[in-house]
């Protein structure tokens, strides 16, 4: 089956966020001019063949989903969105086990790329889509980073010289290189395949980039690297330097100067 579909992952709590996040999910919080999940629906939108979009929410936040979708300019994709169950920040499936749930839901699929839905991308997907869908490897993007103390925060990749990812370390005391991976993954269908095998061992991490490390020791998986980067909408400080940054005039996602790179990866 020829299935293209994304997954975005919006079923967190925010819970370094509150009270802003008590009652309003964090990829629907405004950034500029529109919410944070819209600067990511705009870029699917343009995704060639891609037929699907399967958005994963949990019980708390499912009805302002749907709200959402209901105001939401439709483009040219199928929006699905899914509820996960859970109702607190204690019982929540975690990013692995939400991406499971979906693939579950979503059925067979030849190709699919997973995004986390609190991230603003400062760089078009359509060229590593476009690269992605005519390869039969996994890619993951790698984005460069050289301030060890964040790199120490994050997953880190040790990529060899032909840009493949050997593993994928998270919050490394050691990085092995300077480029870490945000939750943007190009995976073909045997990660369906892969993901259910990782989600029997009881030991299994809830982190995505767990999931992925275990990926990158089974299958290839190749390195897709931007110097520009994102904005990871993960706590007030970050929001509100996103907020800042699309509330200038003379910002524009597509130029970049080197200042605001640096802020990108610093958030």
């Amino acid at each position: 089956m020829n299935q293209k579909i994304a997954v975005i992952l919006c079923a967190g709590y925010g819970t370094r966020m509150y009270p802003l996040t008590k009652n309003t999910p964090k990829p629907l919080l405004q950034v500029g001019d529109k919410p944070v999940l819209n600067y990511l629906m705009d870029q699917l939108s343009e995704l060639q063949d891609l037929q699907e979009i399967f958005i994963i929410s949990n019980e708390k936040f499912y009805t302002h989903f749907l709200d959402w979708e209901s105001d939401y300019k439709a483009n040219n994709k199928r929006i699905h969105i899914l509820n996960d169950g859970s109702k607190t920040n204690e019982d929540r499936l975690g990013a692995a086990g939400d991406l499971h749930f979906a693939f579950n839901n979503a059925g067979e699929f030849s190709d699919v790329i997973v995004v986390g839905g609190d991230n603003i991308f400062l760089f078009p997907i359509k060229p590593f889509w476009d690269k992605f869908i005519n390869q039969n490897n996994h890619m993951i993007m790698a984005l460069h980073d050289k301030n060890i103390e964040r790199l120490r925060r994050t997953g880190v990749l040790e990529l060899n010289t032909y840009n493949q990812v050997i593993r994928l370390h998270e919050k490394p005391e050691n990085p092995p290189s300077q480029y870490f991976s945000p939750p943007l993954y190009l995976l073909k269908g045997s990660s369906k395949f892969q993901l259910a095998n990782y989600m029997k061992d009881s030991q299994a991490m809830d982190a995505s980039g767990h999931f992925v490390d275990y990926l990158c020791q089974r299958e290839k998986v190749q390195a897709a690297k931007s110097e520009k980067g994102r904005l990871d909408i993960g706590n007030m400080e970050s929001y509100q330097k996103a907020n800042q940054l699309f509330t200038d005039p003379n910002f524009s996602p597509a130029s970049k100067n080197a200042k605001t790179h640096e802020v990108e990866n610093k958030i």
